[in-house]
């Protein structure tokens, strides 16, 4: 089957709109919280469309259904375990597919996408078909982007056994890969099934591209089994060349042809109005950034996707505009 990614599925090749703005050996995406003090229709589309209009590729969102009282320190992102301030039980939280639906009316070229949902406490049919119509109503410019979640009191509220979110992110993944190509089809998992049931609107050939999030084992091999690349957020590039190094004998193992698609994320701030460690990649002057830029695609980076040290609406706007004016077209 060829088509583009789900992060997580066999290789294909998706159609995706060209960009002029579109790098040979790099693709560049920004993250948008859908979460927070200040998430709104009006930040979710001035932050899109801004990064449309300074040459990103892709804007993907993150995830969280609810924000239970209690969250634990078991964030795998922060050196403290201590999630983001905009993660909380106070912070309006807006669907992540609901935003991607709005988004879908107010950007023409940029991708759109999930980095990442959590898969294991959704139903599958339901799932399936939030991640179908956000491709249907893109027009085929969706990217989905899955991980097995880590907020365990999370998964409490949903009545989803933590302890069985590996297994039923892989049951997701068989049901969305059939759901692509066959259309119509029961199921019998070990946790959810079903009769004969149609998946409409399905695309014209193939699925959305898959990405795989997480650094672990299973990981990887749910990556080459399932998805088109993985990503990881947070690491520096010698991380993110451990990790293609671990990667590259599971896409062995399941026969995959071509290379595997990776994408790493980051906090950034170009400029040097900072009191942030200008040694952390990502960090400083456009130079300084562009070279960071190019250790992660020396490290085997295909997709950079830019996240902020601030929550303020218009300090991420003028990041979009400085890394999209000063940073992109060096690439």
């Amino acid at each position: 089957m060829e088509r583009g990614c789900i992060t997580v599925g066999y290789f294909y090749t998706h159609p995706v709109p060209w960009s002029p703005h579109m790098s040979d050996n790099v693709e560049f995406g920004i993250m948008l919280t859908p979460f927070g003090p200040y998430a709104s229709p009006g930040v979710f589309e001035e932050l899109a469309t801004t990064a449309e209009r300074e040459g990103f590729d892709v804007v993907w969102t993150g995830d969280h259904v609810a924000f239970p009282d209690e969250i634990p320190d078991e964030y795998p992102f922060t050196p403290s375990g201590k999630a983001p301030p905009a993660q909380g039980i106070d912070r309006d939280a807006y669907d992540t597919f609901n935003v991607l639906s709005y988004l879908a009316g107010q950007v023409e070229d940029v991708r759109l996408g999930t980095n990442v949902c959590v898969v294991p406490y959704r139903h599958p049919v339901v799932l399936a078909k939030q991640a179908l119509t956000v491709e249907g109503l893109t027009g085929g410019r969706f990217e989905f982007g899955v991980a097995p979640g880590w907020l365990r009191t999370e998964f409490d509220v949903l009545g989803v056994p933590f302890e069985e979110r590996g297994s039923r992110t892989d049951e997701f993944l068989d049901i969305f890969e059939r759901a692509c190509e066959e259309r119509e089809f029961a199921f019998e998992g070990p946790h959810h099934s079903f009769p004969t049931t149609g998946f409409y609107p399905t695309p014209a050939e193939g699925r959305p591209p898959i990405w795989m999030g997480g650094f672990s084992g299973a990981s990887f091999r749910r990556t080459a089994q399932y998805a088109d690349g993985w990503s990881i957020y947070g690491a520096r590039p010698d991380t993110v060349a451990e990790g293609r190094e671990r990667l590259m004998p599971a896409w062995d193992d399941f026969d995959r042809s071509g290379e595997p698609r990776v994408a790493a994320g980051r906090s950034i701030h170009v400029g040097t109005d900072t009191d942030l460690d200008p040694e952390r990649p990502l960090i400083g002057d456009a130079d300084g950034v562009i070279s960071d830029v190019q250790a992660y695609i020396d490290a085997g980076t295909t997709h950079v996707f830019v996240d902020f040290f601030t929550l303020d609406p218009e300090e991420r706007r003028e990041q979009i505009e400085r890394f999209g004016r000063q940073v992109i077209p060096s690439f």
